[in-house]
C-alpha cells in the first residue's frame, strides 16, 4: 500500500472514529433511568424554588407553609432556616449568598443569619401589588427576577451599589412570565411563559441589557397550564417544569426527554456532591432524580 492510500485510509478512518463518538455521546441520555425517581418529603403545602448551596445543603421554601427549610441529604437532616418567612416564591444561591424571592413582600431580599434583608422593595402601595416570581443571579452579583402579573423581567444592579437603586426593565412584553435561569456562559437568559406554555431565549448583550427575544420552545401537552420553574445543566440543556412533567431541551430547542413527577411539579434545581441530582419541588412534594447530566457549580 503507497503513502497516498495510508494517508486516506487513516484519515477515513480518523473521520468513522470520530463520527462514532459523537454518536455515542448525543446517545447518552440526561436522565439516569437506572435510578427510580425518589420522593424526598410530602408534607409541604406548596413547595418552590430550591437552590444548592455547595455545601451540602438544599434549601427549599413552602409558600403555604410560609416556611423557608434546609435540608442536609447525607444526614437526612431538616431545619427551619426561616420558620415565619413568608410567602417565598423562589429562592437562588450565588456568591456566597442565599437570594430570596419575597413574593408576600413584594421584594428581593438576601439572607443574612435568620434574617432576610431587602435588596430592593417594590412600593407597598401600588396596586396591584409587584410580586416578584422568581430569579437567577449573574456572576456580577446582579439579579434578574420575574414579575408575573404586568409581564416583565426585571435586572437589579450588584449588590455592591446602593440597595434604593430602582430596577430597570430588561423584557417588557412576555406574557405571564415565570421561570428564569442563565446559560452556563451567562450569553442567553431564559425565561418561561407560564400560560402560553413557552420557552423565551434572550440574547445576554451586556450586564442587565438584553437583546430581542426568541421563542425556543413550547409545551405542547394539552390545555393545562404550566411553564413554570426552570434549571439548566452542565451542557446548557434547558430544564423547565410543565403541568405534569419536567421538559428538557437542548440549548437550540430540541426536546430531549420528559420526567413525570407524582404530583404538578413547580420548580427544580441541581444538588448533591457531583450535581447529578435533580431535585424537583411541587404541590405537596420533593423529589429526587439521578442524572446523567450535571448542575452548574453555585
Amino acid at each position: 500500500m503507497n503513502q497516498q492510500r495510508i494517508l486516506s485510509f487513516v484519515a477515513s478512518f480518523l473521520v468513522v472514529g470520530m463520527g462514532l463518538v459523537s454518536i455515542i455521546q448525543a446517545a447518552e441520555p440526561v436522565i439516569d433511568r437506572s435510578e427510580k425517581l425518589q420522593t424526598v418529603r410530602e408534607d409541604f403545602g406548596l413547595a418552590d424554588g430550591p437552590a444548592w448551596d455547595g455545601r451540602g445543603s438544599l434549601y427549599v421554601p413552602d409558600v403555604k407553609g410560609q416556611s423557608l427549610y434546609r435540608y442536609w441529604p447525607k444526614q437526612k437532616k431538616w431545619v427551619k432556616a426561616l420558620p415565619d418567612s413568608g410567602r417565598i416564591s423562589a429562592s437562588y444561591y450565588s456568591n456566597g449568598r442565599l437570594y430570596l424571592s419575597d413574593n408576600g413582600n413584594s421584594r428581593i431580599a438576601v439572607l443574612k443569619g435568620k434574617e432576610p434583608v431587602s435588596v430592593f422593595s417594590h412600593d407597598p402601595k401600588q396596586k396591584p401589588a409587584a410580586r416578584p416570581n422568581d430569579l437567577v443571579v449573574d456572576k456580577q452579583g446582579g439579579i434578574y427576577y420575574t414579575l408575573t402579573g404586568p409581564g416583565e423581567v426585571r435586572y437589579i444592579a450588584a449588590l455592591s451599589n446602593s440597595a434604593k437603586e430602582a430596577t430597570s426593565i430588561v423584557v417588557g412584553n412576555v406574557k405571564t412570565p415565570n421561570g428564569i435561569i442563565l446559560s452556563p456562559d451567562q450569553k442567553t437568559l431564559y425565561v418561561s411563559a407560564y400560560v402560553p406554555k413557552e420557552i423565551w431565549a434572550y440574547p445576554v448583550k451586556s450586564t442587565g441589557k438584553l437583546g430581542p427575544g426568541k421563542r425556543l420552545a413550547i409545551m405542547d401537552d394539552g390545555p393545562e397550564k404550566g411553564a413554570d420553574g426552570m434549571s439548566i445543566d452542565r451542557a446548557g440543556n434547558v430544564y423547565c417544569c410543565g403541568a405534569k412533567d419536567v421538559w428538557i431541551w437542548d440549548s437550540k430547542g430540541k426536546l430531549l426527554d420528559k420526567l413525570k413527577t407524582p404530583t404538578r411539579p413547580i420548580n427544580c434545581t441541581f444538588g448533591d456532591d457531583d450535581l447529578k441530582s435533580l431535585y424537583i419541588t411541587g404541590f405537596g412534594g420533593l423529589y429526587r432524580q439521578k442524572m446523567n447530566s450535571s448542575g452548574c457549580t453555585p
